[in-house]
Formats: structure tokens, C-alpha cells, sequence
């Protein structure tokens, strides 16, 4: 018996309806959301791994022996570790069951040791592969070598046999139709021969999520049967998943005070759960606008005393959208100057030096010195950290304004496989308000989703108390007055629905009470939308100039006809995103490069429409149900544009054009200036597609925090 494993005794009796009488299924948490490298949190910190044995009887997988990985092993090591932990959980079976199916995902049937393991054991197997794997062909091949090995994939060519088979999935109970065929056989490590199949989910073809390569010793079953066997590498984790919702579903189930509507209040604020519903709330907005300028009293202008420069500190940068905000915001003898950056990604950190030194030569006309002079990799949750932080900004002097975006993903209701309390990026909100009580700078400003909301917070009931409530207790001790507030970027004339979390807090010194805000409370009026003097920029508004590009289009450089003064003067977003940028040129006006079967799709999507237009084509969706409704989402043209969030996973598609959104428009539907860049890699500008796209997704938009910086100067 091995140490901390768990080991349950199962019966020789079962039944099964297809072939394979017995699965033993080995699976680990090493590909879950909570220990996948994250903006925020050092990708070098060791995690332990859990590693599962279950036994699959009747169609419901059961764990039967788990146990974790030492944390303190490099990626590597902890690889093999876990190799040997699969290996040993499989030998700590009472009795043993030599004639089961063992079943494992790539991790594990890319690794020879694996595979030699399970061989020692006279087990059978069915183990997933890469399609880059490397294997071996047997001698019967006419490409047989005993020594060469070559790619899985290019063994696919004109001459496969392929067949369909109907497959139940058994993590939704849905029949799905597979694409299948029998490549040539290959040899393992010990010489002996293995068969090699290869198939494709929904018939879609193509490398990608949906295809599956697989190594198998049975040579008595059917290829149906082995697709059937295989596929429980991907059931588990949905299976899995659900167990894990449904267990918090059933704590917010216990108190009425956690359980989500659309007109229940947290922290005082009703929840803008969709568009609609927002754009319903605004309706009213026009008589609490009036109602809030009568019972504001005259700010007093004690932020920055008599100081023409306000020093912010910026943590959780990102890419530095929210912190840009306030370096656009303007006023008469008055600036912002960002005297330090904390942020863990080197990539990031890189596009932070990018535009911190374009809009350093943008502001060198004024004179004005607003910018870090040095931003290194930091990871906020170290001592060594802190201690440095609280150096650098002890330099400044006084720290005005401290902000930032602690990453949101276990708050977001967009993130529908990680979003809970115990994601360890909620912990990153606990780090963020550690800062506010060393720093103790006058005023703070966080902006997260509106999830963390009702999210309890981490090791706590639901019946006890949410995120947000909690920090409105710990800031009150600390001696700040909070205002939490919704937000919708549209009211700011963002060109984009996007209703986001602010957190604001005043220390009591500078002498103002909660109520003297009035029910708005510190923050800007609305400028644009319903009962406002300016309508909402639209999706046309800010991107209709462009030009014209195809699918997968990936020149950075472009040339750019600007548009006359006349045209610049009726559209004000449009003359304040090309402020600064170079003339005649654009840039990142670049596309990711979707398959045909993807574009067939967008074809058949009118204007608003979404996936719903297509729901008999998302053959490779293992359940299109819980598909969220703004996937494969057409952007209208007189609108704001819906959220902006991972556009390219998302499938956000161009108002008229047959292809997804650019870098450049979802930057453009952001509120983000044509001159600003996004780094690709630690070392270039160019490339790095996915690197940008994040980025920008997890970005605040500017004109918001513009907005808000220019009341503050008044405070």
C-alpha cells in the first residue's frame, strides 16, 4: 500500500453495454484552471498534482485510489512522478484486475515508461496520443525501419479507410457521430505490435481539440468500441466539473441571501446580468443623476492639495489599460504620473514598456514626466515583493491613487469551468488590499466582474459572506470610506456593453463622509446613452474606417486613408483614437486564421445573431446547451458592440465582413488608442497572436478610468 492514497475494493461483477467489460481510467488535475499558469501568479511556484484512479462500471466512473504529487518537483520531474503514482495507484488495486482496460489521456501515453509499466502488469490498454507523437512502425509496413520513428499524423493520408460510427458521450448522454480509422500498426517499446487509430468528433477534420489519436493493445475490438473506450479521457472532466457545480450549487442553495437575481442587492448594487436588463436599469438613470447632483457637496480638493502632480501606483497592471486612463486624463495644471507598475507576466510587462515609452515622447511636447522609469517582472504575493514595492513607492512621496485589476477568472460567469470561490485568482483581491493597508495611500481603486459580487469568499459558507462584503469590513477598519459601484463602459462612450465592478475607497483624513456623495456616489456622470446629451458610440463609430482584410490576415503594418477634419469633427471616439498614431499607417489590424468549416459558419450569421442561427452545425460542441449566448455572436453595426472578451475563443465576428474580429478593432471596441501596442513575446513587438489577445481581454477600458481620473482630480 502507498502513502495518502485512497483505495476503494470493487466487485468482480459488472456489466457494460459494449465490449470492454472493465475500464480503469487514470486522470489528474494537473490541465484544471486552478493550476494552469495565470496573469498574477508566478508560473515558477509549484503546485501539487492529484492523481485519480477510476473505475468506470455501468457508464459511472468512481474513484477508486488517488494520491497527490510532491509540489516541490520541476514540471519535468513532477511528470514522471506522476507516472510512477498512476503505476503505483494501479498496483495498490485489491484484487488486482489484470484484465481490465487501463485508459489514460496523453500525458501519460506519450511516456514509454508509462506504456512499459502498463505492459510489466499484463494490463490491456487504450492510451490517447499527440498527433505529433513519434512512433514506430511495424515490420509488415512497407516504411519500416527498426530504428527510425516518425510523426503519428503523417501516417493520415488518401488511402485511410475512414467510417462513421455513432458515439454516446457519457458526460451529456448525447450521440455524437465520429469520423473513424485504422492507421497501420506500431511498435512499442518492447517490439511488440499495438494498433493505431485515429478519429475525428462531429466529423470535423483537422488537427485541433476535436481529434484523437490512440494507441491500443486490444486487438479484438472494434474501432467503434475504441473510440467509445478512449473517450472517457475527455467525459471525466466534464464529468467531474458538473460534480463540482453541483456541490456549489447546493451551498448557495442554503441561504436565500446567495442566491442570484436580477433584483437582488449586493452591497446596496443590483446586478446588470445581461444587455438587456442593464439597458432597463438605465432608463431610470436620468432621475438619479438629477437626484445625485442635488445632494453632492463641493469637493474639496484634498487629494492632491495644492500638488500639480497626482502619483498613482498601479498593481495588477496587465497591459496597462487602466492606468493609460489616467494618464489621458486632463486638466489645467494638473497630471497623473504613474511612478510604479507590479505585474507578474514578462510578456506583459514587456507591452508596458512598449507604450509607456510611446506615450512618454506623446507627452515630452508638455514637458510632463508621467511614466516609470523601469518595470520589472514581479510577482505581488512575495514578501520580497512587498518589501520592494514599499520601497520604490516610499521614493514618491505620497501615493495619491492606488489601482489596479486583480485577475477576475473565478469570479467570472464568461468562465464557466473555473468559476468559483477557491480559484486561486480570487486570492489575488486578498494580495491587492494587502498593498492598500501597507501603502495606505489616500485613495484606492479596483476593478473586477461583477461576480465577485455574490462569490463567497474562499473557505467560507456561503451562508457567511461574500468577497466583497468582507473587503467592506477589512477597508473600514483600515480606515477608508468605500463605495462599491457598477459600471456599463458604453456611458463613458466606450463603443462596448461592458458592466464591471469598481471598488472605490477615500481614507477618512481627507475629511468626507459616505452620504456626502449623494446615491451616485464619487464617481463621473454618465456623458452617452439613454437621458444623456450624447448618444452611444456605436460598433460603426469606431471601426467602419478600417480596412477591409481577409481571414487570417497577419500584416502588421498597413497602410490607412485618414479621414478628413469634417469627418473626424462628427465623430469625436474616432478623432481621439487617432491621436498619436502614426499617419497613413495602421497597425495590428491582424486576424486569426479560423478553419473553412468555421467561416461556413459565419456566413450564416445575420447581424445580432449567434450560435442559436447555427445549432444543427456545432457538431463538435459536447453540449451545445450550455453554450453561452454570445459565442459566434455578429456584431451589429448601430450599437455598442456586447463584452469584449477572449474575441478569438469567443468567435466574435465582424459586422460584414465573414471573419473574426482584428486586434486592432476588438482594441478599438476596448476604448484603446491606435498608437498603443500589444508585446507578443518577451522580445518582439510582432507574432505572439494569442499573447495579444489576452492581453486585451483581460484590459479595462481607459475612457472609463479617464473618466473617473478627471473627477478625482476634483476631490
Amino acid at each position: 500500500m502507498i502513502n495518502n492514497t485512497k483505495v476503494v475494493h470493487f466487485s468482480s461483477n459488472c456489466s457494460r453495454d459494449f465490449f470492454v467489460s472493465q475500464i480503469l481510467l487514470i486522470e489528474d488535475s494537473s490541465n484544471t484552471s486552478a493550476l494552469r499558469p495565470v496573469v498574477g501568479i508566478s508560473n515558477n511556484l509549484p503546485h501539487p498534482v492529484q492523481v485519480r484512479l477510476h473505475y468506470i462500471d455501468e457508464n459511472e466512473p468512481t474513484i477508486i485510489a488517488e494520491q497527490f504529487c510532491p509540489a516541490k518537483l520541476s514540471s519535468g520531474s513532477q511528470q514522471n512522478q506522476k507516472v510512477d503514482v498512476a503505476l503505483d495507484l494501479l498496483d495498490s488495486l485489491k484484487p488486482q484486475r489484470s484484465e481490465a482496460m487501463v485508459v489514460a489521456s496523453a500525458l501519460y501515453g506519450c511516456k514509454k515508461r508509462f506504456i512499459q509499466g502498463i505492459q510489466s502488469r499484463n494490463f490491456r490498454f487504450t492510451l490517447q496520443i499527440r498527433p505529433s507523437t513519434k512512433v514506430r512502425l511495424g515490420a509488415d509496413h512497407p516504411l519500416y525501419n527498426s530504428s527510425k520513428e516518425i510523426v503519428a499524423a503523417s501516417l493520415l493520408n488518401s488511402d485511410i479507410e475512414w467510417q462513421e460510427e455513432p458515439i454516446i458521450e457519457y458526460s451529456t448522454g448525447q450521440v455524437v457521430n465520429y469520423s473513424v480509422a485504422e492507421l497501420p500498426n506500431v511498435l512499442l517499446p518492447d517490439n511488440s505490435s499495438a494498433r493505431l487509430i485515429v478519429a475525428y468528433r462531429g466529423g470535423v477534420s483537422g488537427f485541433g481539440s476535436n481529434t484523437i489519436f490512440a494507441l491500443s493493445s486490444a486487438s479484438e475490438l472494434g474501432l467503434k468500441d475504441l473510440v467509445q473506450t478512449v473517450g472517457w479521457v475527455r467525459w471525466i472532466r466534464t464529468i467531474l466539473r458538473k460534480k463540482e457545480r453541483s456541490k456549489i450549487a447546493a451551498l448557495d442553495t442554503k441561504s436565500s441571501s446567495y442566491s442570484r437575481n436580477t433584483k437582488e442587492k449586493y452591497a446596496g448594487l443590483v446586478i446588470r446580468s445581461n444587455i438587456t436588463l442593464a439597458c432597463k436599469q438605465d432608463i431610470n438613470l436620468t432621475s438619479t443623476k438629477e437626484q445625485s447632483l442635488s445632494r453632492r457637496i463641493s469637493l474639496q480638493k484634498t487629494l492632491g492639495d495644492s500638488s500639480h502632480r497626482l502619483n498613482v501606483v498601479e498593481l495588477f497592471a496587465g497591459a496597462g489599460a487602466m492606468g493609460l486612463g489616467f494618464l489621458m486624463a486632463t486638466k489645467p495644471n494638473k497630471h497623473y504620473k504613474i511612478g510604479f507598475c507590479g505585474e507578474v507576466n514578462p510578456v506583459y510587462v514587456e507591452t508596458l514598456k512598449y507604450n509607456h515609452a510611446a506615450f512618454s515622447q506623446l507627452s515630452q511636447i508638455s514637458g510632463v514626466d508621467c511614466v516609470p522609469e523601469q518595470i520589472e517582472p514581479l510577482d505581488l504575493r512575495t514578501k520580497e515583493a512587498q518589501k520592494f514595492t514599499e520601497s520604490r513607492c516610499s521614493e514618491l512621496g505620497d501615493v495619491h491613487i492606488l489601482i489596479g485589476g486583480p485577475p477576475c477568472q473565478g469570479f467570472s460567469s464568461a468562465n464557466r469551468n473555473s468559476g468559483n470561490s477557491e480559484n486561486p485568482n480570487n486570492q489575488l483581491v486578498d494580495t491587492f488590499f494587502k498593498y492598500v493597508e501597507k501603502l495606505k495611500p489616500r485613495c484606492f481603486l479596483m476593478e473586477n466582474v461583477q461576480g465577485i459580487l455574490w462569490t463567497p469568499k474562499a473557505g467560507q459558507n456561503s451562508t457567511q459572506i461574500n468577497v466583497v462584503d468582507w473587503v467592506i469590513k477589512r477597508m473600514h477598519k483600515a480606515g477608508y470610506i468605500v463605495f462599491p459601484k457598477l459600471i456599463d463602459a458604453a456611458w463613458y462612450g466606450v463603443p462596448q456593453h461592458r458592466n464591471r465592478f469598481f471598488f472605490f475607497g477615500i481614507h477618512k483624513d481627507l475629511g468626507y463622509r459616505k452620504d456626502d456623495f449623494g446615491e451616485w456616489g464619487p464617481f463621473p456622470l454618465p456623458t452617452h446613452g439613454l437621458g444623456q446629451d450624447k448618444p452611444y458610440v456605436t460598433v460603426r463609430d469606431a471601426i467602419q474606417d478600417l480596412p477591409t482584410i481577409g481571414n487570417g490576415c497577419l500584416e502588421h503594418n498597413m497602410a490607412y486613408e485618414e479621414l478628413r477634419n469634417q469627418k473626424l469633427v462628427t465623430n469625436p471616439f474616432l478623432k481621439a483614437m487617432r491621436e498619436g498614431a502614426s499617419v497613413g499607417l495602421i497597425t495590428d489590424h491582424i486576424t486569426s486564421r479560423h478553419s473553412e468549416y468555421v467561416i461556413e459558419r459565419y456566413q450564416q450569421i445575420p447581424p445580432g445573431g449567434n450560435w442559436q442561427d447555427i445549432e444543427d452545425k456545432l457538431t463538435n460542441y459536447s453540449d451545445v446547451q450550455r453554450t453561452h449566448s454570445n459565442i459566434y455572436r455578429r456584431l451589429g453595426w448601430d450599437e455598442p458592440s456586447i463584452t469584449i472578451g477572449h474575441y478569438r475563443k469567443s468567435m466574435l465576428i465582424h459586422p460584414q465582413q465573414h471573419r473574426g474580429l482584428s486586434l486592432r478593432e476588438a482594441s478599438r471596441l476596448q476604448s484603446i488608442p491606435d498608437w498603443f501596442r500589444f508585446a507578443g513575446s518577451i522580445d518582439s513587438i510582432n507574432g505572439g497572436l494569442v499573447h495579444k489577445q489576452q492581453q486585451l481581454a483581460n484590459a479595462v477600458c481607459p475612457l472609463v478610468t479617464k473618466a473617473i481620473a478627471e473627477f478625482l482630480f476634483d476631490l
